[in-house]
């Protein structure tokens, strides 16, 4: 095993020189964002970084608020978590989550009522609001909205949500295209039947969907929403009202004079899709940009002290981003199905010395998938520290073939980040994984998922909130399970959200994360944070994030958007 030592020591060392000495970037030339996730762990402050060259401040156009987005995003929220983004300027949800994360607050919805246990809500809908094009918003626009989104032919990303809706398996099952659960009491209420218990329903499901108008979309099929001009020109209820689209190049919005909220005090709104998140480090250091968010990829760990030194810019270095970071494998490939091959994974990949190297000393190793302390019980999980010789063993005991070549897909650009998959890769080919590393787009990738061609990859899922949206990665028949499924683990989940009492649903997700940790659905690996930056001239922006208790991801993160301004 000297040798095998040996090949390791030297590539963690590469990876170090290469991420600590990789030069400052200047005004025309910044360097990737950190992209991986991150939970409840505190991490250590990253070393101070080369000085940024001095930036005078930011003098951006008075009124106009201007943020990165990546490609693909444009395409609709329905598809795109990222898209979110737009949705939070030109859409609106019957409620959306708080800022402080204390529970939600009425948008759409004036209110909402619980029948018994959580077995049905009603909502009562905000009157006098319009659409962008003049049109009124009512109940029509919500069951339209609903029922869209248990569509499978429309296979939207949080098509799930809706999963606990009576007539949801009537809909998946395309014997119908509505929700029996979902009705309309009259033009001002609705009411949704559930079909277990599920007291969070609205804190937990609600925010995520975007009511859309169905006075426009209703007349068109399912399956050719997707690509509808609709997407083009977006028609909402939201704080901005959208005057231009480019696709995967622009996106402009002009303040919305009929706000249900009230006007913004913003004038415009713009959205400009960068490449990489390179091209937007490079723009936030001019002064094109005023924020780097998470969907940017955050300040790289390695540049957060460089990025500080510029006066205009307010840094929050220290952003929990309350996601678990893996190695994502398809199980529907039968040399992976094999558990000692995903446990000789586990042992393969020195974490620890990841983490402290190339990662900076900053994020925490998991073995399983929640971040939250309340929803897993540590002493209860396999803790499966670094033993090359072990994860050999189970590789042979398994059968595992050391010439098969495993396409492990890499998507975030960063140094860092790339340094952390070449590590990861060079240990498990030390023991027998001949995993070789591609560099791929990020529409590539879900291609790859889409048709099942995709063997590993370095992912991170927005776990966000609550350990219920774990359900996304994890359950039977979701898209980035992968062919894991596990229906005790479904029925967890199900009566982890029969009760708005933490204490009553900690055992059923500190259950699921034993299984879970046991499984290997996913090759679990840590826990980071995700610096953010905003610049000043922005007022109400930083100070909002400022008092998030970590990083939410697909879910809003413009609440309230139409209150800040510019100085």
């Amino acid at each position: 095993m000297n040798k095998l030592y040996k090949v390791l020591s030297f590539v963690l060392l590469a990876a170090f020189v290469l991420t600590a000495c990789s030069p400052a970037a200047t005004s025309t030339s910044a360097p990737e964002p950190t992209t991986a996730p991150a939970t409840e762990a505190s991490a250590t402050e990253a070393p101070t970084a080369a000085p940024a060259t001095e930036a005078p401040a930011s003098t951006g156009p008075a009124g106009v608020l201007r943020l990165p987005l990546r490609p693909g995003v444009t395409v609709g929220s329905l598809w795109s978590a990222a898209g979110r983004h737009l949705d939070e300027a030109f859409l609106s949800e019957l409620a959306q989550i708080k800022w402080t994360a204390d529970g939600v607050e009425p948008m759409l919805a004036t209110s909402w009522d619980m029948e018994g246990d959580g077995t049905a809500f009603v909502f009562h809908l905000r009157e006098g609001v319009k659409w962008s094009d003049g049109e009124p918003f009512t109940a029509d626009d919500v069951l339209y909205t609903f029922n869209i989104y248990a569509n499978p032919k429309v296979a939207a990303i949080h098509m799930g949500k809706l999963a606990d809706v009576v007539g949801y398996a009537d809909v998946q099952a395309g014997t119908t295209e509505s929700l029996s659960g979902v009705t309309k009491v009259d033009d001002y209420t609705v009411r949704v039947e559930l079909s277990t218990p599920s007291p969070l329903f609205v804190e937990l499901k609600v925010p995520f969907i975007s009511i859309l108008p169905a006075h426009i979309l209703s007349s068109i099929p399912a399956d050719q929403l997707k690509g509808n001009d609709y997407w083009n020109k977006v028609v909402g209820t939201g704080p901005f009202i959208m005057t231009n689209m480019v696709q995967d190049q622009l996106v402009e919005g002009e303040a919305n004079p009929d706000y249900f909220l009230g006007k913004p005090k913003l004038d415009k709104i713009v959205f400009q899709v960068y490449a990489d998140s390179n091209t937007m480090l490079a723009a936030l250091e001019a002064g094109e940009i005023d924020a780097m968010l998470y969907q940017g990829g955050g300040i790289p760990v390695d540049q957060v002290s460089r990025f500080e030194a510029l006066p205009n810019l307010k840094v929050l270095g220290n952003m929990d981003a309350g996601l678990p970071t893996f190695l994502l494998i398809n199980l529907n490939k039968d040399y992976f199905k094999d558990i000692r091959v995903r446990q000789a994974m586990m042992y393969a990949i020195d974490r620890k010395t990841i983490i402290e190297t190339v990662k900076l000393g900053t994020g925490s190793i998991s073995n399983t998938m929640f971040p939250g302390a309340w929803a897993r019980n540590d002493a209860d999980l396999i803790d499966y520290q670094y033993d090359p010789e072990k994860a050999i063993a189970l590789l042979t005991e398994a059968g595992w073939d050391s010439s098969r070549q495993v396409d492990l897909q890499r998507y975030y650009t960063d140094q860092v980040n790339k340094d952390t998959v070449d590590a990861i890769a060079a240990m498990l080919q030390a023991v027998g994984i001949n995993a070789v590393v591609r560099e791929v787009k990020s529409a590539e990738f879900q291609a790859s998922v889409d048709d099942g061609s995709m063997e590993l990859a370095y992912a991170a899922n927005g776990q966000g909130l609550d350990p219920s949206l774990g359900i996304l990665v994890t359950g039977c028949g979701q898209r980035l399970s992968l062919g894991y499924c596990n229906e005790q683990v479904d029925a967890l989940y199900t009566q982890g959200q029969s009760s708005a009492d933490r204490a009553v649903r900690a055992p059923s997700y500190q259950e699921i994360s034993k299984i879970l940790n046991a499984d290997l659905p996913k090759v679990w690996l840590w826990w980071e944070v995700r610096p953010v930056a905003f610049d000043t001239r922005i007022v109400g922006m930083a100070e909002h994030f400022e008092q998030q208790p970590l990083l939410l991801f697909d879910i809003p993160v413009y609440n309230e958007i139409h209150l800040w301004y510019t100085k």
